[in-house]
C-alpha cells in the first residue's frame, strides 16, 4: 500500500475510533473484566418458548416504502468490484440480515469523504481495509443478538435496555463530558460530532457489547470450586508467576562541579555529607537539601532497580554487592560526584501455594468460564449462515476454505 493510504489509515484507526474506545473501557472498567455484563446475572436474560423468526431483512430492505428503488446499495461479494462503497452498500449478510459499511466504519467513511486530496479507488482500498479489521468481531455480535431477539420476549429486552441506558447516561457518558469539559446536550453532541460520532452511535455500540457480553455469559457455566489437584497443578507449572526478581531499591545524592564553583569545594562539601551521614545524618534528608540532581525532590529516591537495568556496570555490581541501609563509595564523573545508599535488597522470593490458592482457583474458574463462552460462542456461529464480500479473496487464497471463519 502506497504512503499516502498507508498515513490515512494510521490516522483514521485512531482518532474516529477514540471515543469509540472509551465507550469499551468504560464498559469494562463498570463490569470488572472482559466477557461479562452489567446485567449478566440479570434473569432477563433466561430463555423464554419461542415467539417469532428471524426477519429476513435482507429481501425487506430492498424496496422502499413507497414501492420506489432503495436506497440500500448491495455489491458483489467481490472486493475486486470498482462499485462505489456507501454507507448503505451491503459488506455482509448474516442469516438473511444484511450489515452496512456505515454500522463497521462509518465515522472512517465520513472522515475519507472530507479528504478531496484522496483519490476514489485510495478511499475505497482504505474503506475495506478498516472493514476486514472490524467485520468478523461485527458477525460474532450479529449472531448473538439475532438469537438473543429471537428468544428473549420484548418485555424482558426493554428491561435490559432500561438498565443499560441508566449506566450509559451516568458513567460512560458523564465520563466523556468530564474529558471533553462539555455540560450541555449540544456542547456533547458538537464535540461527538468533530470526531465523526454522536451520542446516539455510542449508545448503540455500548448496547451491542453489553447485550452480547450478558447473553453469553448467561449461558456460559463456571464451576463454584476447582479441583484441588488443578490448583497445585497450576502451581507447579506456573511457579515464576508467584516468584519476585532480586531487585535494589536506592538513592542518590548528587553535586555537580558548576554549581559549587568547580570540583575542589564540590569535593570539599561532599566530604562534609559525608562525615555527617557517618555521624547518623539520614541520607534522604540531606539529598533533599543539598543534591543537584531532579531526584532531590524525592530525597534522592531513584525506585526499584533491576538486575542489567544500569549502564554502569561497576555502580551496579556494587548496589546488588551491599545490604540495605549501606552507601556506596563515592563516584566522579566528568562534571559531578555521586554518593548512592542502598535502601533495600530484596532476594527473589517464592509465594508458598498456600498464600495464593485463592488467586489460582479465581484464575482457573475464569479460564473455565471464558472456555465455557466461547463454546456458547461457537456453537452459534457455527450454525450461521454468513456471507461477505471478502469471500471471494479467501476462497482464491485457500480452495478448501469455508465462507466464514472468526480470527481470536
Amino acid at each position: 500500500m502506497d504512503a499516502i493510504v498507508a498515513q490515512y489509515l494510521k490516522i483514521s484507526s485512531v482518532r474516529p475510533a477514540y471515543l469509540i474506545l472509551q465507550v469499551l473501557a468504560a464498559a469494562c472498567f463498570l463490569v470488572g473484566c472482559e466477557g461479562k455484563s452489567l446485567v449478566d446475572s440479570d434473569p432477563v436474560f433466561a430463555n423464554a418458548p419461542p415467539r417469532r423468526s428471524l426477519t429476513n431483512r435482507a429481501t425487506v430492505a430492498q424496496t422502499k416504502p413507497d414501492g420506489g428503488e432503495s436506497v440500500i446499495k448491495t455489491v458483489s461479494y467481490d472486493t475486486q468490484s470498482t462499485a462505489p462503497l456507501t454507507g448503505n452498500t451491503v459488506v455482509a449478510e448474516v442469516n438473511g440480515t444484511p450489515i452496512f459499511v456505515d454500522d463497521i466504519i462509518g465515522s472512517v467513511r465520513l472522515a475519507l469523504e472530507e479528504r478531496d486530496e484522496i483519490p476514489a479507488e485510495q478511499k475505497r482500498r482504505i474503506m475495506l481495509a478498516q472493514i476486514q479489521r472490524g467485520l468478523d468481531r461485527h458477525i460474532e455480535q450479529q449472531i448473538v443478538l439475532q438469537k438473543l431477539n429471537a428468544t428473549i420476549p420484548e418485555d424482558r429486552q426493554k428491561l435490559v435496555e432500561d438498565s443499560l441506558n441508566e449506566v450509559f447516561e451516568t458513567e460512560v457518558l458523564g465520563k466523556i463530558r468530564k474529558d471533553k469539559n462539555v455540560t450541555t446536550e449540544a456542547e456533547l453532541q458538537a464535540a461527538l460530532g468533530e470526531e465523526g460520532l454522536s451520542i446516539e452511535l455510542l449508545r448503540e455500540a455500548f448496547f451491542r457489547v453489553q447485550k452480547v457480553n450478558g447473553f453469553l455469559s448467561q449461558r456460559a457455566t463456571a464451576p463454584e470450586k476447582v479441583d484441588r489437584t488443578e490448583i497445585v497443578d497450576y502451581y507447579r507449572e506456573n511457579k515464576d508467576q508467584f516468584t519476585t526478581e532480586e531487585r535494589v531499591r536506592w538513592q542518590e545524592l548528587v553535586l555537580k562541579f558548576s554549581y559549587h564553583d568547580g570540583k575542589q569545594n564540590t569535593a570539599k562539601e561532599m566530604l562534609e555529607l559525608v562525615q555527617q551521614l557517618k555521624a547518623g545524618a539520614n541520607f534522604g534528608e540531606l539529598a533533599a537539601k543539598y543534591s543537584d540532581a531532579l531526584s532531590a525532590e524525592k530525597k534522592g529516591d531513584m525506585g526499584w532497580l533491576m538486575p542489567g537495568a544500569l549502564a554502569d556496570k561497576e555502580l551496579e555490581k556494587e548496589l546488588w554487592s551491599i545490604p540495605g541501609g549501606q552507601t556506596t563509595k563515592l563516584y566522579e564523573r566528568s562534571d559531578q560526584l555521586e554518593l548512592y545508599r542502598v535502601v533495600e535488597h530484596q532476594q527473589a522470593e517464592t509465594s508458598s501455594l498456600q498464600d495464593v490458592q485463592h488467586q489460582i482457583e479465581e484464575t482457573l474458574k475464569d479460564q473455565k468460564f471464558k472456555a465455557s463462552r466461547k463454546a456458547v460462542l461457537d456453537e452459534l456461529t457455527a450454525g450461521a449462515n454468513v456471507i461477505t464480500i471478502f469471500d471471494n479473496d479467501v476462497a482464491e487464497a485457500k480452495p478448501a476454505a469455508t465462507p466464514f471463519s472468526i480470527n481470536r
